[in-house]
């Protein structure tokens, strides 16, 4: 049941990327690799992770909490999205593309909150 919900998630989220960008109209990306925008997204980035990855050693083996939660790593997926989402809409605010970054950011925590309440 749990994999059907997963499978099921990611078909109404594809949907919706795929809706988000024809309806608004979003110009592609300039390929399939992750690019970042400047040097502070970059930076940024970096920051965020270094800090995710000490909050969750710190949780699991310091602390012995939270032993068991893979879904530590979507939320901070979707709180790196929010940072492209708000970096795109700062410095290449006519492409659009915050709006998908928004959507996938929306999503993950969505995700993160349904597999910490229901799971």
């Amino acid at each position: 049941m749990f994999l059907m919900t997963i499978i099921l998630y990611v078909i109404i989220f594809i949907c919706g990327y795929v809706w988000i960008k024809k309806k608004l109209k979003v110009s592609s990306s300039d390929g399939l690799l992750y690019k970042h925008i400047n040097r502070f997204h970059l930076i940024g980035e970096l920051i965020l992770v270094v800090a995710a990855l000490i909050a969750i050693f710190v949780m699991r083996y310091v602390l012995e909490w939270r032993v068991w939660a893979h879904q530590d790593i979507i939320l901070v997926v979707a709180i790196l999205h929010a940072f492209r989402s708000l970096v795109e809409r700062r410095y290449m605010k006519d492409t659009k593309q915050h709006f998908l970054s928004a959507y996938a950011s929306v999503s993950g925590l969505l995700l993160f909150l349904g597999l910490e309440l229901f799971a």
